[in-house]
């Protein structure tokens, strides 16, 4: 009776449960509904505030590139179109030399000039032989060690009297 008694002791009982379970975020006052509606507008308008001001900016940055171009002298203009052209001139040189790369490689391979990718001639060469190998596989030998050679009969004596004793009984001397 003494353990039943210490068992008893240690069970707590809950009277009077909290009257929300629980459910309460603490924020806001006890027993008002929160009004999701009217957060979800805040954010949008907050969300639209925020666009606002980032075409604000941009217009403002346009108008200040503007202000900077108008403000350069006519050879800073010249320069800067002078380095554009220079740049979209290595382009089109380095596109022209990939594809002179690309026809010289397909001659050599047999690879489609369309088919290779890289930007060096060495990175082509690569991508051609990888091409290569799955688009004109090599055929594989039946596995024979001199195929130039025609293989040996390996005769014993038993063997040689007996093909003489059969070419004699159909007429052939052997």
């Amino acid at each position: 009776m003494h353990r039943n008694a210490m068992l008893m002791r240690r069970i707590r009982f809950i009277d009077n449960p909290p009257e929300d379970n629980g459910g309460s975020d603490g924020g806001e006052g006890e027993g008002e509904p929160i009004d999701w509606e009217a957060k979800y507008h805040d954010a949008v308008k907050h969300s639209r505030e925020w666009e606002k001001r980032a075409k604000d900016n941009k217009a403002a940055a346009e108008e200040l590139e503007k202000l900077k171009e108008s403000q350069m002298s006519e050879a800073e203009k010249t320069a800067r179109r002078i380095s554009e052209l220079e740049a979209k001139n290595a382009a089109y040189e380095s596109e022209k030399q990939q594809a002179a790369w690309k026809a010289e490689v397909s001659k050599k391979t047999g690879v489609p000039a369309d088919l290779l990718r890289g930007s060096t001639l060495e990175d082509i060469q690569a991508h051609a032989e990888q091409l290569d190998a799955v688009l004109h596989p090599k055929p594989k030998g039946a596995g024979l060690k001199d195929p130039g050679r025609t293989p040996e009969h390996k005769t014993n004596d038993a063997d040689t009297s007996l093909r003489s004793y059969v070419g004699q009984l159909f007429g052939r001397n052997e």
